[in-house]
């Protein structure tokens, strides 16, 4: 047994644990905590955790947290965002997990009841689970968290999330212009938010077998227009012969390789979609467009001409989240790289 296995108390929040010969506090994240967590984030992920950002996602967002602190220093900690989610046609209480670090000087004792087991278990027997109100919980971990976290009996393994690429120049991606039309949606307009709710309650009603994240205009606006230093385009697609939006797009068209975020509406035009999407940011300037997509989402990709598919990342579900295993293997969940925080 390793110093890191040695625990010799249970970490709750508020509690104190003993690895080894060092001893530890961990609790919930508190607003005089600010500058402990940016300093956290900045030193595992590289500079963008900002006060501004801090204060659209632990404040306007809602935000929760439980960390790990050595000599006062916060050097391990997870956390999450509540997020509505609709499954089977039923609205439920979730929250999509996130900022889940460890400073790198801890890094190699990442096993065990190290600082990571200690940080998540405390998030999450305090924030997931029915009684804690929150009853379904999701993060997007690498592999290799996964792979800790499903040994330490943490997570449930629920499957692939796959990053697909477009290639801008195909001709196959082109829609017929009689097929389907396309137009950029201010956010500023005063009909936006009605045009969202419009779509989502198309995507919601024609979605009643999936599992999904709620995606109403208040969720949007903050997820993808009060987020700092961002800027996403909307884009509106629909029949030629019909007033009535077949959804909205999100991209990303800030850089060269654009980015695809989320589509709001009937799940069944998502190819549609992707075609408006390729136009769009071909005659933005962009050299490749590129999505996260879940395995329904993929599936529904098929004939959209994508050019290439990898893994990017892995879905792992609380095992403290109100389900059972079998149920975490069946859930047909329905996401895009928008359902993330850091995209």
């Amino acid at each position: 047994m390793d110093a890191m296995s040695a625990a010799t108390s249970a970490a709750g929040p508020g509690g104190q644990v003993r690895i080894g010969t060092e001893l530890f506090q961990v609790r919930d994240l508190r607003a005089e905590d600010q500058e402990s967590l940016l300093r956290l984030h900045v030193n595992v992920f590289g500079p963008g955790a900002t006060p501004a950002w801090y204060e659209w996602k632990y404040a306007a967002g809602g935000g929760l947290g439980s960390g790990v602190w050595h000599e006062g220093e916060l050097i391990a900690h997870c956390g999450g965002v509540p997020r509505p989610l609709w499954r089977q046609g039923r609205r439920e209480t979730g929250i999509q997990i996130g900022d889940v670090m460890v400073a790198p000087q801890w890094r190699g004792i990442l096993s065990r009841r190290g600082p990571f087991f200690q940080a998540s278990r405390a998030f999450y027997s305090a924030h997931v689970g029915e009684r804690q109100g929150h009853a379904i919980a999701f993060g997007f971990p690498s592999e290799r968290h996964l792979r800790l976290a499903v040994t330490l009996k943490l997570l449930w393994d629920a499957g692939p999330v796959h990053a697909l690429t477009w290639d801008l120049q195909a001709k196959a991606n082109s829609a017929p212009a009689w097929a389907w039309q396309s137009h950029s949606l201010d956010p500023s307009d005063l009909r936006f938010d009605a045009r969202v709710d419009a779509a989502w309650q198309r995507m919601r009603g024609a979605a009643t077998a999936l599992t999904l994240g709620e995606r109403d205009a208040r969720y949007v606006r903050w997820r993808f227009c009060e987020r700092p230093q961002r800027r996403c385009h909307f884009l509106a697609v629909r029949r030629p012969w019909s007033r009535t939006l077949a959804g909205i797009a999100v991209l990303d068209l800030t850089s060269a390789d654009a980015q695809w975020l989320d589509w709001i509406g009937d799940p069944a035009a998502i190819v549609a979609a992707s075609r408006a999407c390729i136009a769009h940011a071909g005659r933005a300037g962009a050299r490749s467009l590129s999505a996260w997509t879940s395995p329904l989402v993929t599936q529904s990709l098929r004939t959209s001409g994508v050019a290439h598919q990898s893994v990017i990342a892995w879905l792992g579900i609380p095992r403290a989240s109100s389900l059972t295993e079998q149920e975490v293997a069946g859930m047909p969940w329905w996401l895009m790289g928008g359902d993330t925080d850091f995209l």
